[in-house]
């Protein structure tokens, strides 16, 4: 069994050294290809003193790069902690406190004012140029070679040297994770070789097929589980390709589908309406298409069906399934696959995976079909948090489980059907409300591309609900009073009348976090 990350890649490497393993920008690289420019970057860390046990924050988009430092660092016994590149400068300064970075890695454009942070906390900078690999055209466009302030290295310049590659453990940290921060402040998630390696292993069999042509495009967050393990680390672990993309372009991504390029996809819920609003997405090369996974937020029944009778008109065997996760479980710990899968559910728990419902407030385990929180138990959880120990963890009948802080239950069958965050729980009159029932109502008609509702404080009822709506592409000119009286009566006739939101409202589009999730404070801002 393989003990580090790279030790995964590796076996995957030497099994498949010539197929194709990543494409960037219109490159590919073979895995043998890939295994060298992997240790030649791990030969620039060890240069800068970086060894087994140092921290390398990673503020990258998802570039070839990137990826280059995910395995590297933990090729020399490292911890990468991948955030979003474009962390305000006060964020980072708290990470920084809390992690302790030997190296900070970030975009050439951004690095004088982060290195005038990291200065204040001595800490060494590099400087990044998200098109290190692709052709010269483009990394001369980002301005890859502008002046950089004294003291900042520069990732293309760097000297190697010949390296020994850790052997490590399983139980040595290998990753840090930023949780969402939709609540406060984010929390970093400290996680293990064996974790991610065991992630990694189980994903393959979810996709199915022939490994080489799975070719997962990725342009979900590589600081985000979902993007880094799924999007990354498992399609390498097997043998199969991973397609970057530093930013989602929904033109690319239907030039890549058309040239079998990308045959597999994960995402959030944008991203596949995005692809489904286009006309040239839809069409005979479809049939390529291997499978494809939403998560990372609520996902309307309407787009499930909308996708999958897209693939049925063009006789694609490829279907979208829901999933559910999060970071303090790599962010992948149920999914609907094509062998097993309830509409509704977000799936049956992964192999090695075990959960409960349990009353929120004493912790009672719950019979099947009643609602509580959702805690996980298992092979694939965090070792804790980075700075808050193992806090985080309850320990229910003799096993330990990962607080969800999520609101669902389980059906007789053990398929998970989550509802939301509990702290999005309103109280109405007594009476508790889920927000995503509400939104579920909005969404089903075809005018309204996003919903979300949320309760705010109430004299007479404790809450009320209020509710954002967002028109699908080329509805914007519509009748917004007869659209909202439409969805009113809608409303009245499945929800209860408590439950009715007091407000609803349009705006243009809905605010979104670093990672792609709804920003409910901005929202919240927003409701004047």
């Amino acid at each position: 069994m393989n003990t580090t990350l790279y030790a995964q890649f590796h076996q995957a490497e030497e099994g498949f050294p010539h197929e194709e393993a990543v494409r960037y920008e219109g490159r590919a690289w073979t895995y043998e290809r890939l295994n060298k420019e992997i240790l030649l970057t791990a030969g620039k860390l060890a240069r800068l003193g970086f060894k087994k046990g140092d921290l390398a924050m990673i503020a990258l988009p998802n570039c070839f790069a990137s990826l280059l430092l995910f395995y590297a660092v933990n090729a020399l016994g490292g911890v990468s902690y991948p955030i979003h590149p474009r962390t305000p400068a006060e964020q980072l300064k708290s990470y920084l406190k809390r992690s302790h970075p030997k190296l900070v890695f970030v975009l050439g454009r951004e690095a004088n004012l982060i290195h005038r942070v990291l200065r204040e906390e001595s800490v060494s900078c590099v400087s990044v140029n998200p098109f290190f690999g692709a052709g010269l055209h483009k990394r001369i466009a980002y301005h890859g070679f502008s002046r950089l302030e004294k003291g900042i290295l520069r990732f293309s310049s760097l000297k190697s040297e010949k390296i020994d590659v850790e052997k490590g453990s399983e139980s040595d940290l290998a990753i840090c994770l930023n949780t969402g921060g939709t609540s406060g402040e984010p929390r970093i998630v400290a996680l293990q070789n064996g974790t991610i390696n065991r992630l990694g292993r189980k994903g393959y069999p979810l996709i199915g097929g022939k490994v080489t042509a799975i070719k997962m495009l990725t342009v979900v967050p590589l600081c985000h589980g979902f993007g880094l393990v799924m999007g990354i680390h498992t399609p390498l672990s097997n043998g199969a390709s991973t397609v970057l993309m530093n930013r989602f372009s929904t033109k690319t991504a239907i030039r890549l589908i058309k040239k079998g390029q990308a045959t597999a996809i994960i995402g959030v819920p944008a991203l596949f309406n995005a692809l489904l609003s286009k006309d040239a997405f839809a069409g005979k090369w479809l049939q390529k298409q291997i499978i494809a996974f939403v998560g990372g937020d609520s996902v309307p029944e309407s787009l499930l069906t909308r996708w999958n009778e897209t693939m049925e008109k063009f006789q694609s065997p490829a279907r979208l399934y829901q999933g559910y996760g999060l970071t303090e479980t790599v962010n992948v710990s149920n999914v609907n696959t094509a062998k097993k899968h309830r509409l509704g559910s977000v799936g049956t728990p992964l192999p090695g995976l075990s959960e409960i419902i349990v009353d929120p407030k004493t912790h009672a385990v719950l019979p099947p079909l009643s609602h509580g929180e959702i805690l996980i138990a298992g092979d694939t959880l965090m070792q804790g948090y980075l700075d808050g120990g193992a806090s985080g963890f309850i320990e229910v009948e003799g096993t330990r489980y990962v607080k969800t802080g999520d609101y669902g239950y389980l059906d007789e069958d053990g398929y998970l059907f989550f509802e939301q965050r509990l702290r999005r729980i309103v109280k109405i009159k007594g009476e508790t409300v889920c927000p995503s029932q509400v939104e579920k109502v909005a969404l089903s008609f075809y005018e309204i591309y996003e919903a979300y509702a949320y309760g705010v404080p109430d004299e007479r009822n404790g809450q009320a609900m209020h509710l954002a709506l967002v028109f699908r592409e080329g509805y914007e000119s519509g009748d917004a009073s007869l659209l909202l009286d439409n969805v009113s009566t809608r409303l009245k006739k499945n929800l209860p009348a408590f439950a009715i939101p007091t407000k609803t409202y349009f705006l243009k589009s809905l605010p979104k976090t670093a990672v792609g999730k709804i920003d409910e404070a901005a929202i919240r801002a927003l409701d004047k």
